[in-house]
């Protein structure tokens, strides 16, 4: 503003910045509806945009002096981020894939943001956040350290859905000494071989032996993550869940009857598959919401009567609408303006939710709603995506999907580098 210069020239300035994204010096090309391609109509524009990275979370900035509401909160609690990316190479996630490598904040670094975060919020409860808190180097060491600080004035530390073979029960007895939470567990699918197809790298042996251990802890409260719809599910997977959260019951009533002091309260919450861009499964197709609907009432049938268990699962509808944009191309921007314009505005909220609305809009826009959730199959197709590079190399993510179809594993990062593309594309990024 000082120099008084246009919109356009200044974005031309920042353009090469990495990390930075123009759209309006890119114009995408289409065929028949279908997107064939997208390309720099501005020579200072890369043909690839890379992202951006925090090399060093110690010397980033993390807000310690934070807003506390009036009413209460969901997450009604003080977060620290202990470290960024992911091992593991689910291959149905997103995260996992975009924000590696994987970079962890000290622990002397997260105890002085701690420290400020409880003095200016008065929190008594803190939650240590990551893709996969059980991951983190030194969690035993972190933990022990922040329970001693905080123990004498009754601050509880909780850990988010925790890994089945990567965490200390030795961690839970300590952090149970303040204020016992409940645990969440995520097998994502009911049997093992869908489990491998997903690259999930756990098996039923680590859950059960998990949940035993929390039992005779004195936990007995227990929720379990799965996921409908992933690529081959067929319903001997679907039997699997409700075989599963059977075990765990059945775990529970194995102890002997002085360490039980109630019925186990055992969640079982089904989230329905989306395909995400940057994923090996980006290639793959979503259930149609009415196949979701059937799979939601055959599990409700199972699992009713069931006084231990509460199933949940998510609106198939909204999953619906998730895939479309997860994979959609600039086109949505219209779909997106016209369902604004006809009252979708809080529609993260089922009861304002309108999925009619919606499908109205795509089509007042030329668009076929069922087209989007299964688009791409072809790997020699061109994405609407292909120009911004997360570091991972598109090779990597088609070997992973079809290693999917053959319910082949690929091993942790931290057991042997698989090749993903970040080390070559960020140069001495990765050090797992």
């Amino acid at each position: 503003k000082t120099e008084k210069i246009g919109k356009r020239e200044f974005l031309k300035s920042i353009v090469n910045i990495p990390g930075i994204y123009i759209p309006s010096f890119y114009e995408a090309s289409y065929n028949d509806g279908a997107f064939i391609g997208i390309k720099a109509i501005e020579k200072e524009a890369p043909l690839v945009i890379k992202k951006n990275m925090v090399m060093n979370l110690d010397k980033s900035y993390f807000p310690s002096k934070q807003i506390i509401p009036y009413a209460d909160a969901v997450h009604d609690r003080a977060v620290i981020e202990i470290f960024r990316g992911c091992t593991r190479g689910c291959r149905f996630c997103h995260a996992g894939m975009v924000y590696r490598p994987v970079r962890e904040r000290s622990i002397d670094t997260i105890s002085d943001i701690v420290d400020n975060i409880i003095k200016n919020t008065g929190y008594e409860e803190l939650s240590l956040a990551s893709l996969s808190t059980s991951d983190y180097s030194e969690l035993d060491i972190l933990v022990e350290k922040l329970l001693s600080r905080y123990e004498n004035d009754r601050v509880g530390i909780s850990l988010p859905s925790l890994r089945l073979d990567g965490f200390s029960m030795e961690i839970l007895q300590r952090i149970q000494r303040v204020r016992k939470t409940g645990l969440t567990f995520a097998p994502e699918a009911g049997t093992q071989r869908l489990r491998d197809v997903i690259n999930k790298g756990i098996d039923e042996k680590d859950l059960i032996e998990a949940v035993e251990k929390a039992f005779n802890l004195g936990w007995d409260t227990v929720k379990l993550y799965f996921m409908i719809g992933l690529p081959t599910e067929t319903q001997d997977d679907l039997d699997g869940i409700y075989d599963l959260a059977k075990k765990v019951v059945e775990t529970y009533y194995k102890m002997p009857k002085e360490k039980r002091r109630r019925k186990p309260r055992i969640t079982v919450s089904v989230s329905n598959f989306v395909p995400k861009a940057f994923t090996p499964f980006q290639w793959q197709g979503q259930d149609e919401p009415g196949v979701f609907m059937d799979k939601h009432r055959y599990l409700s049938r199972k699992f009713k009567g069931e006084k231990t268990v509460q199933f949940n699962y998510h609106d198939a509808d909204t999953s619906f609408m998730e895939s479309v944009f997860s994979r959609g191309d600039r086109r949505l921007s219209e779909v997106l303006y016209k369902a604004w314009t006809s009252g979708c505005k809080f529609d993260s909220w089922s009861e304002y939710f309108d999925y009619d609305k919606w499908i109205k809009a795509m089509k007042d826009s030329g668009l076929d709603p069922l087209s989007y959730a299964n688009r791409f199959s072809d790997y020699e197709q061109a994405l609407p995506w292909d120009h911004i590079s997360p570091g991972i190399d598109k090779k990597f993510l088609i070997n992973e999907n079809e290693k999917a179809k053959l319910a082949k594993l690929t091993a942790d990062c931290r057991q042997g580098c698989g090749n993903c593309g970040i080390s070559n594309n960020y140069r001495g990024a990765c050090n797992v």
